[in-house]
This record gives C-alpha cells, sequence and structure tokens, in this order.
C-alpha cells in the first residue's frame, strides 16, 4: 500500500482518532499491515464515518493470540459513526450497523471480526460472516486483516 494511501487515511475526515498515536500507526508500515490498510481503504471508499479505538502502540500486547493480532498490525478496533461528527456514535441495533459489517465481512483481506459489548447480537453475528467471534471489553469492533485473499 502505498504511502499517499496510509496518508489519505490517516488524514480523512471519515476517520476520528482516539490517539495521535493511532494516526502514526497507521503511517507506519513497519508497525500496520498493508492488508488492513487495504481494508481501511474499502470502508473509506464506501463513505462509512469511522471511530477508531484501537491500533497497535495503543494496545495491549496480544502477541499470544498468534501472527494477526494488533501487536503484529493486522488489527483495528473501531466503530461506526452516524454523521461525519466525532462520537456520534451508531447503535450497534440499527440497521445501517449491520451494513456496516456486510461491508467488513467482504472485503479483501479480511481474517476475523470480533464483537464486543452491545455489537454482540444475532443480527449482528451474522451480518458479520463466518469469521465473527464474540470479543471481549467494552463496544467495540475487531477487525482483523490477512495477507491471505
Amino acid at each position: 500500500m502505498s504511502q499517499e494511501v496510509r496518508d489519505m487515511i490517516a488524514d480523512s475526515a471519515n476517520f476520528f482518532w482516539g490517539a495521535e498515536s493511532q494516526q502514526n500507526d497507521i503511517r507506519n508500515d513497519d508497525i500496520t499491515e498493508t492488508y488492513l490498510i487495504s481494508i481501511l481503504q474499502t470502508l473509506h471508499d464506501k463513505g462509512w464515518y469511522i471511530g477508531i479505538t484501537s491500533v497497535c502502540s495503543d494496545h495491549s500486547d496480544d502477541s499470544d493470540l498468534g501472527e494477526h493480532c494488533h501487536s503484529n498490525g493486522y488489527c483495528v478496533d473501531l466503530w461506526p459513526l452516524n454523521t461525519p461528527n466525532a462520537g456520534d456514535w451508531m447503535d450497534a441495533n440499527a440497521p445501517a450497523f449491520a451494513d456496516f459489517l456486510m461491508d467488513i465481512a467482504n472485503a479483501d483481506y479480511l481474517h476475523q471480526i470480533g464483537l464486543a459489548g452491545t455489537a454482540v447480537t444475532p443480527v449482528n453475528l451474522a451480518a458479520a460472516g463466518p469469521t465473527a467471534f464474540v470479543d471481549e471489553g467494552a463496544d467495540h469492533i475487531h477487525v482483523g486483516a490477512t495477507e491471505v485473499q
């Protein structure tokens, strides 16, 4: 993935960052895998507004979970927004939430989708597809990438 695409995502008005370190992670190809950037670009190109809650350097060490983890730059935690206003979080029961999950599920390089908190509903698990799992913690969607398409 080109540096221009990484910078576009880090600077896009479609993404809202919880910490500057998250944008730095996205920009740095030594920290964040190209495959994850591809998924974020897909969501950007579909016009979604997204709050990023964790990338790599601001996530706990999860390398014990295997190669496809935050620590190795394959994952991001996020949540869709209703509007281009930071903090306007989408309700997990909104029909658009399931649409968002289906767009992730159909993205190239997807490894898995984890749902946590209020995101865990039968409708959302179905929309997230066969890679979906119930994650731990507060409301978030865990998106994991892989090099396999």
